[in-house]
């Protein structure tokens, strides 16, 4: 666990800690031996995501009503602590700081949160307490932060809840479930995304509209692939921002996901190792000296 982890770091026992939270991080900045620093210069970006094959989350209308309870900020501070230089809100579809991203369509995350304004959507949309499942980690620092503060928010919603906690490799596992809810299915789950992952079209797997073949919750959305399409195709940067800016709008429409907002995840190591590689955790030109 995190603790057992941040005295084995303290006393040399193991170099790196890839993700403490942030209460360990604190402790960390008063040791001289050990240095706290940004996984990667840019932020990485939570999701909540709908599968959409199963009620209620089958019907666009359902997964749009949602959204006016969705704060980031409370999303964020819950993965690496009140202080707002570590996340960001307002985030759309694509990682912020990079050239596709953009505000385009944003208006239904950026304007005021409202619980009572969600649950009349809910209503509006003909939800009648169905069961909702939310599938999440307790062994994950982010996803299971997120998913923490999703269930609070189902549950001031008034919803049908089921909240399915696991370990992270059964939750990866139960994910890949297409079947109905009474047989084992999923409704929403909560993850996050590394920088390069939200760049552009190409990588971006959870904005995917192909159906079986996407990345799971299987939205189809034909627009977002002719879309994505058309980026390949783009003639320059500007144009490859307009369709960017597009695809935002059909995604805040159609909602294959919804974004929690963006976060720097920080690292520990000792101070010994030097040439760490940023972006994620991986070992090439790391050396002790």
């Amino acid at each position: 666990d995190a603790a057992t982890s941040a005295a084995a770091l303290q006393s040399g026992e193991i170099d790196w800690f890839e993700q403490p939270p942030p209460e360990i991080q604190q402790l960390f900045a008063r040791n001289r031996q050990i240095v706290v620093d940004a996984m990667d210069p840019l932020p990485l970006t939570g999701i909540l995501r709908f599968n959409h094959l199963n009620p209620p989350f089958n019907d666009k209308k359902m997964r749009q009503a949602i959204l006016p309870a969705v704060d980031q900020a409370d999303y964020m501070a819950a993965v690496v602590g009140p202080d707002p230089k570590l996340y960001k809100t307002g985030v759309g579809f694509f990682t912020p700081g990079t050239p596709m991203a953009s505000d385009a369509g944003l208006g239904p995350l950026t304007g005021p949160r409202s619980i009572d304004k969600a649950k009349q959507l809910l209503k509006e949309a003909g939800y009648t307490d169905q069961l909702i499942r939310l599938i999440g980690p307790t062994d994950i620092l982010a996803p299971a932060a997120l998913t923490q503060v999703g269930g609070d928010m189902f549950r001031r919603l008034g919803v049908n809840l089921d909240f399915a906690l696991s370990d992270w490799g059964t939750v990866v596992q139960r994910r890949t479930s297409k079947e109905p809810l009474d047989k084992g299915g999923w409704s929403v789950l909560y993850t996050a995304f590394s920088s390069f992952e939200f760049l552009d079209p190409a990588a971006h797997t959870p904005l995917r509209g192909n159906g079986a073949a996407a990345w799971p919750g299987w939205p189809t959305i034909p627009r977002l692939e002719e879309l994505r399409d058309a980026w390949f195709d783009a003639p320059d940067l500007e144009a490859q921002k307009r369709i960017c800016q597009e695809m935002q709008v059909v995604a805040m429409d159609e909602l294959p996901y919804i974004p929690v907002g963006a976060y720097i995840s920080n690292t520990a190591l000792r101070k010994n190792l030097q040439g760490r590689v940023p972006g994620f955790a991986i070992f090439w030109n790391i050396r002790r000296v």
